[in-house]
């Protein structure tokens, strides 16, 4: 009887318990403001206005969320934001940058799946295709937005919300990425270093060089039948140059680890007589020249050719340089693209004719750039949209960090203005506290940005970003994946920069535990 009694007793304590804990948890929840327009614009910091809030169920890897959008006012423009609020947050706030002239929200996705508040903005304007630059016509505010403002006003202001919303401080602040979201992540890092404790800047553009870089090129290209290049000799020059230069790494594996061991010279690809499909005519090798050299602007900084090898393929010189479609003749004998352009292309003529000559001309062809005419009109605002400063100093003393990859093979940004950026903020810093506060990764065959080109492509930054921040384990080696058909067949260890990886001789060529890092041969370029 006593037992049984006892036995009641404690039952009773734990459905006490457990009651107690439910009740807590109710009112844990009740506390917590609604997804609603009003209840968030009460948390909202002045100058931000909500527009819309709802909340969104759980699906597949996505846990549910309150789904937040808003504005930012700026002098003279509107600066809108996406915010997803997690139902279970991780005390931490993460950004997602945007591509090309941004005009819509970066994927959020990546932080909510980890449970981040996670953010995004359309940098102050909204635009059908991230090509399109007539939002610049003259308009200064948006493209002050658009190049640095945008982005900072809006990761404040979503942190601010995200904050209020919890309760709580955020633990970390990380900012993620690619292209113009890398080349948003470098100003960052620059121009605001207090906003981000960790920041991850993929094959970043830099700007006012790399468009005058393309316009160049594409003077080039189109200016006879005789210089462009058609898919097939595209593929003709890659077999050539992975043929030249893939045993120069030590492994015939079809992948150039380091282009810069490569001394392939595409010469040797001229035709002796006629043109024909095993060679390349007078004007191709030209063009190719072109593609492949440096360039000087007239202050003497260099306008970085881009690496040889893995020009072919969907994603290669077809998307970004040459184009998938062959333009037509116009009729001084130079050629012209249609509606179907490569992007590059696309990027170049706006930003010539929007952004770079203020806009007031949307006439300006790009065919007429010159360096003598046209280089001083570009600098009072190339520093807007360039992200050239090496002095990290206030990031560094703060304890941030800074990871930075490329794609050796990418056809839209040169590797090597990575590459050069990097080694200029060793410079600045010194090596010590260079290397406590940005790691570089190169990405052998990799074209624009992750899960492009024929090499390791998918890796996992974030994580090795949380890893440093948090627990101060800098990162020495990414393992990066290329899948075909959604099925992983090769990965690859990716090195801290200068270093890279070289196959240990033996096992398989296709995984990553069979290869080390190690300094770079002596014929790489440092």
């Amino acid at each position: 009887m006593n037992r049984y009694v006892t036995s009641l007793s404690v039952v009773a304590i734990i459905v006490t318990a457990l009651i107690g804990l439910n009740r807590q948890s109710i009112g844990a929840a009740a506390a917590e403001p609604a997804c609603t327009v009003e209840a968030l614009q009460r948390l909202a910091p002045a100058g931000t206005t909500v527009t819309a809030a709802m909340p969104i169920e759980a699906a597949a890897k996505l846990p549910r969320y309150c789904q937040v959008d808003g504005f930012v006012a700026t002098p003279g423009n509107t600066v809108n934001f996406r915010l997803g609020l997690p139902a279970a947050w991780n005390r931490k706030f993460y950004f997602s940058g945007i591509g090309g002239f941004a005009g819509a929200f970066g994927a959020l996705d990546p932080g909510l799946e980890r449970g981040y508040a996670s953010a995004s903005t359309d940098t102050g304007h909204q635009s059908s295709a991230r090509t399109e630059a007539a939002w610049a016509l003259n308009n200064d505010a948006k493209r002050i937005d658009y190049a640095y403002r945008g982005t900072h006003v809006t990761a404040a202001a979503a942190k601010s919300v995200s904050e209020a919303y919890y309760g709580a401080a955020s633990a970390h602040a990380y900012f993620n990425g690619c292209s113009n979201g890398g080349r948003q992540a470098l100003l960052e890092a620059q121009r605001y270093p207090e906003d981000f404790d960790g920041i991850i800047a993929g094959d970043p553009s830099f700007g006012t060089l790399g468009q005058i870089r393309r316009t160049l090129q594409y003077q080039v290209l189109l200016s006879s039948v005789d210089h462009y290049l058609p898919a097939a000799k595209v593929a003709l020059l890659s077999k050539s140059v992975v043929t030249s230069c893939d045993a120069r790494d030590g492994l015939e594996d079809g992948l150039i680890t380091d282009p810069r061991a490569c001394n392939f010279r595409p010469e040797t690809l001229k035709c002796s007589g006629a043109d024909g499909p095993n060679c390349l005519t007078a004007g191709q090798v030209e063009t190719v020249q072109t593609i492949y050299r440096d360039m000087r602007a007239p202050d003497s900084r260099t306008l970085p050719g881009y690496p040889v090898g893995h020009e072919d393929g969907s994603t290669g010189w077809q998307a970004w340089i040459t184009g998938a479609a062959d333009p037509s003749p116009r009729s001084d004998g130079s050629l012209a693209f249609g509606e179907i352009s490569p992007a590059g292309y696309k990027y170049q003529d706006g930003y010539l004719r929007y952004l770079a000559f203020e806009a007031h001309n949307a006439l300006f062809d790009w065919r007429t750039f010159t360096f003598a005419r046209d280089w001083n009109k570009l600098q009072a605002l190339a520093p807007n949209y360039s992200p050239t400063d090496p002095n990290l100093t206030k990031l560094q003393q703060r304890g941030g960090k800074l990871i930075l990859y490329h794609g050796w093979s990418d056809p839209a940004i040169s590797a090597y203005g990575t590459i050069s950026y990097y080694g200029r903020v060793m410079e600045a810093l010194g090596r010590e506290k260079a290397n406590d506060t940005v790691r570089l990764f190169m990405a052998p065959g990799m074209h624009h940005c992750q899960g492009n080109g024929p090499g390791p492509n998918t890796f996992d930054t974030l994580t090795a970003l949380e890893q440093w921040v948090e627990r101060g384990a800098a990162p020495t080696r990414l393992v990066a994946s290329h899948s075909t058909n959604s099925v992983v067949d090769r990965t690859r260890p990716l090195c801290a920069y200068p270093q890279v990886a070289r196959y240990s001789g033996s096992g398989d060529i296709n995984a990553a535990d069979n290869f080390r890092c190690e300094a770079p041969a002596q014929n790489a370029q440092q």
